[in-house]
């Protein structure tokens, strides 16, 4: 859960050239790429460590990842693990109160992150090599000497209430939905509510909570060190050593139990003055990046449409052709900040994923219409997959588009810590080396093994949501009404999606007010 986007990060990254960001350097110190880490360390044993030297570059980034998240929080006291991190990120230090810090920051055109999701936290940040040293005593500092002071709690505390009383249920449809799908497709999971908890949670947590929260869970043995970069010789060591003075720890990874199963169509509408409608509806995957299958189901998904691209079948249909929307997409993993990212974020890792389809805004009138677009386009690449032409097209696409995703070196460093998280080699890596052996029958085995439009969960935000309730229930004939000449062949198909059965199993209308509370 960003809070805010990182800019001074991302200004920094497109500062620097491409050819230096893409040039592969080793993996370095601690257990190599891919291999899992010994699961009892011992005492005095220091963290683990991801190094990408790059001696030419101007940038340094470093990445702190704690195996702690929302799954880690106390049940009644959801958003431990959030404003934790907030107190170690955007609070005083025993040293300098926070107002300093950030002034001490300032200079160096830096900044310390911290993000939380399900089951890791990140501080992070990237600085000009020339004032690491300065950089790195200040996030130091941060971690291994927070105040804990009741001002700085009483703020955070306030900013995540903030976050989910005000951006997700008022300003922010798309976080919203995004959210909301989430708590369904894994209700009664450990991944159930979100990272930054619920009203009531935040309200029971104490200071003396985030206190013992830290002590118990910022550990040596949760810890792996990123570091990319330009940095000197020895430094990804001595940030090492450094961080020593954490409690050694022991890892233990909350087991987690399988996802509810998915049966029938449940529809949540979520009630909310909104001039628009937005649609979301997934499922649990079985898989993850880690596993086989996993190369084969994201040609499927590309197909279907990437997170704000124009090439997908989704966005071609629903907007392209039939211009119902702004936009169209599909997902096999879970996809952080959507409105403030257009590549995959890392350090986002879960050990289960799920598949989900976005489609939003989309006019009131045209609701029913655009959920039966989504789900027949999605039901006919199940049943029919991709010709050997759309493999193709796609697989090449998707080859070249991944190469995007580590633009700047903190994203690099970051895709390579999650490739240790899930104990696998290098995702990227594993992206080029695997797709180009793939054939278009492995491709289609996937679609029809993993997706489906029989059992789902389904979210819409909407006004006026008793209404379109009914409209739901009744399933009957939606025909899509068009202000221009639309081709022979849309109107045809369009019969089919007209009159697509949803046959909800259970509809669901919950008032705006009533979401994150408890």
């Amino acid at each position: 859960m960003q809070i805010a986007a990182d800019a001074r990060e991302i200004a920094a990254g497109l500062a620097v050239l491409m050819g230096m960001l893409f040039a592969a350097g080793p993996v370095s110190a601690g257990t190599p790429a891919g291999t899992p880490a010994d699961k009892s360390p011992d005492s005095q044993a220091p963290p683990e460590i991801v190094a990408l030297p790059s001696p030419s570059s101007p940038l340094v980034a470093i990445r702190l990842l704690f195996r702690v998240g929302s799954i880690d929080d106390p049940p009644g006291k959801e958003g431990l693990a959030s404003l934790t991190a907030l107190m170690v990120s955007q609070a005083s230090t025993a040293k300098r109160p926070y107002s300093q810090l950030l002034e001490d920051l300032y200079p160096l055109a830096a900044e310390i992150d911290g993000n939380t999701d399900r089951e890791v936290t990140v501080f992070s940040g990237t600085v000009a090599r020339a004032a690491l040293d300065t950089y790195t005593g200040l996030l130091e500092e941060a971690l291994l000497s927070p105040a804990f002071s009741d001002s700085d709690f009483r703020r955070n505390r306030q900013q995540l209430l903030s976050y989910l009383t005000d951006t997700l249920r008022s300003a922010n449809d798309e976080l919203l939905g995004l959210e909301a799908l989430q708590q369904r497709i894994f209700a009664g999971h450990p991944y159930g509510h979100a990272p930054a908890g619920t009203v009531a949670g935040l309200g029971a947590i104490t200071l003396d909570d985030v206190r013992q929260f830290y002590r118990s869970h910022y550990t040596r043995a949760n810890l792996m060190i990123g570091v990319a970069g330009g940095y000197p010789d020895g430094f990804d060591a001595r940030l090492a050593r450094d961080l020593g003075s954490l409690p050694a720890g022991t890892r233990g990874e909350r087991p987690l139990p399988p996802p509810p199963p998915v049966s029938g169509r449940h529809v949540t509408l979520i009630d909310k003055e909104a001039a628009s409608v937005g649609i979301h509806f997934g499922f649990p995957l079985p898989i993850t990046r880690k596993d086989d299958d996993f190369y084969p189901l994201m040609v499927v998904n590309s197909f279907l449409g990437e997170h704000r691209t124009f090439n997908g079948l989704l966005m071609s249909e629903l907007r392209g052709v039939r211009g119902l929307n702004y936009g169209d997409y599909s997902y096999i993993e879970y996809w952080d900040t959507p409105p403030f990212t257009t590549h995959p974020p890392p350090n986002v890792p879960r050990r289960q994923q799920y598949f989900s389809v976005w489609v939003r805004p989309v006019v009131p009138a045209d609701a029913q219409f655009a959920l039966r677009a989504a789900l027949y386009e999605v039901g006919r690449v199940h049943a029919h997959g991709l010709t050997a032409a759309q493999f193709e097209l796609t697989r090449d696409f998707l080859l070249n588009y991944s190469k995007l995703w580590v633009q700047d070196l903190s994203s690099r460093l970051g895709y390579h810590m999650d490739s240790r998280y899930y104990g696998m080699p290098y995702f990227l890596d594993e992206i080029q080396s695997r797709l180009p052996r793939l054939t278009v029958d492995d491709v289609n085995r996937a679609a029809t093994k993993y997706l489906s439009t029989d059992s789902f969960d389904a979210v819409l935000v909407t006004a006026g949501a008793g209404k379109l309730a009914d409209v739901l229930r009744q399933d009957r004939p939606s025909p899509k009404q068009y202000n221009s000449q639309v081709a022979a062949g849309v109107l045809e198909t369009d019969k089919a999606i007209t009159t697509l059965e949803v046959r909800p199993t259970a509809i669901e209308v919950v008032p705006v007010t009533r979401m994150f509370e408890k």
